[in-house]
């Protein structure tokens, strides 16, 4: 569960990639419709910051965590990208007058070797800011998740 804590902390929007988990609620990569990246950006600082007051961290906790954050949003920049372009190669591909099989078989699997690459830089960095936490800030992440079902939109 902790992954999910930090996963919500960090832009969850369910349905990215078409995949469950963590990486199909990170970074945004679901509906942003009318979100500048701007805005997007302070929503993700103040929902960081939110979660940190939540688990009382110190100021050297936020000096490591913020970076390993911010380096996880630049890295998954491209990977968000990609995947837009993977979304419209996959809407182009059903609208065809004759849908092929092998070409959306074949979109699917660049969706989810994406998917796999997300989550990869995702468990990283979320194992890498767990770190810096102790047990108890860990375990008020989670009672966190939990008292909202686990939905990260309604905590973080």
């Amino acid at each position: 569960m902790l992954p999910l804590a930090f996963a919500g902390l960090v832009g969850a929007r369910a349905g990215a990639l078409g995949g469950p988990g963590m990486v199909a609620m990170a970074f945004g990569m679901g509906s942003d419709a009318g979100t500048s990246p701007a805005d997007h950006q302070a929503f993700m600082q103040r929902r960081l910051e939110k979660m940190l007051d939540l688990v009382k961290a110190t100021e050297s906790q936020r000096a490591a965590i913020k970076p390993i954050l911010q380096q996880l949003a630049t890295d998954m920049k491209p990977i968000h990208q990609q995947h837009a372009q993977l979304h419209e190669a996959m809407m182009d591909a059903f609208a065809a007058t004759t849908l092929d099989s092998a070409a959306i078989e074949n979109i699917r699997a660049q969706a989810s070797a994406l998917m796999d690459q997300a989550s990869k830089a995702i468990t990283t960095a979320l194992v890498a800011a767990g770190k810096v936490l102790t047990a108890e800030q860990r375990q008020t992440l989670v009672q966190q998740m939990r008292s909202h079902g686990g939905h990260h939109r309604h905590g973080f």
